[in-house]
């Protein structure tokens, strides 16, 4: 009988989903909940928005034990590689394009990079794990999953809150999403992601808002919206410390500017820490 050479055989590689869920697997809590955020070059660069995000959960309030639980979705080569030399969990995804510069807003690769979150949603979802996916640009200063009801199904930030949690004329942000790991989110993952076919130059959170009753009607989904006295942002800020958990950059053009105003606010919140401590 021939001999076989098995020096010449390669072993399949595992597949980028496949990767992915061992690293979601590894980074969950003992609940199965997984924290997500991305990110590409432009905001992984030295003294960027990745560094501000990471040193915010240092600052904070009793929450750097989260960092263990937090995946970084790289966009590109050298986000992926500045990840590596700071951060435990990160994954490269897999990109056609170059999703390396800051993206324009509503251009194609920024509606690439922000419809490619929501499936990374669903599938994580799909392995049976819940996630709280946030933006790089959202500081930690409390833990945000305190202000997450058991009832909902999914949970979304605000840019304008109106007073009212279940009420649907709140204006939704994605920066920061909960989901559980039900079959009903896993379809409205995939009827969000559908509807992007009837709104192909818009991004993900705009379609949000405009099939939002289509998904309550459909799916009977609940829905809370977190009020930007806890989950912050320069749309509506409201800066009491003495409630906040996350602070968005949202509601700003552009990365220097983003940088300029969130790091003013987490200079307010190193204060706000000092006085109390020393109080």
């Amino acid at each position: 009988m021939e001999k076989l050479h098995t020096k010449n055989l390669v072993p399949p590689q595992e597949s980028h989903d496949e990767k992915f869920a061992l690293m979601i697997q590894n980074a969950a809590t003992d609940d199965k909940r997984v924290i997500l955020t991305e990110v590409n070059e432009a905001f992984a660069a030295p003294n960027s928005m990745l560094d501000l995000f990471l040193e915010s959960f240092h600052n904070g309030d009793n929450i750097a034990h989260l960092l263990d639980h937090l995946v970084i979705v790289a966009m590109d080569q050298k986000a992926f590689e500045k990840c590596m030399s700071v951060h435990r969990h990160c994954y490269l995804h897999e990109q056609l394009s170059d999703m390396s510069s800051e993206k324009a807003y509503l251009s194609k690769d920024y509606l690439d990079l922000v419809w490619s979150k929501v499936r990374l949603w669903q599938f994580i979802l799909e392995q049976g794990y819940s996630f709280l996916f946030t933006d790089i640009d959202a500081m930690w200063f409390r833990n945000p999953f305190r202000h997450i009801s058991v009832y909902a199904d999914l949970t979304l930030a605000t840019d304008i809150f109106y007073g009212n949690p279940e009420d649907h004329n709140n204006n939704p942000n994605t920066g920061l999403v909960y989901a559980k790991p039900t079959r009903k989110n896993i379809e409205v993952m995939k009827y969000w992601r559908e509807a992007r076919k009837r709104f192909p130059t818009t991004n993900e959170q705009t379609v949000y808002d405009k099939i939002k009753y289509e998904l309550v009607s459909k799916f009977e989904l609940k829905v809370q919206y977190v009020s930007t006295a806890y989950w912050g942002n320069f749309c509506q800020p409201q800066k009491n410390f003495t409630k906040l958990s996350t602070f968005h950059a949202c509601c700003l053009t552009g990365l220097e500017m983003k940088l300029l105003l969130i790091k003013g606010v987490i200079e307010e919140w190193k204060m706000y820490k000092s006085i109390n401590l020393n109080s």
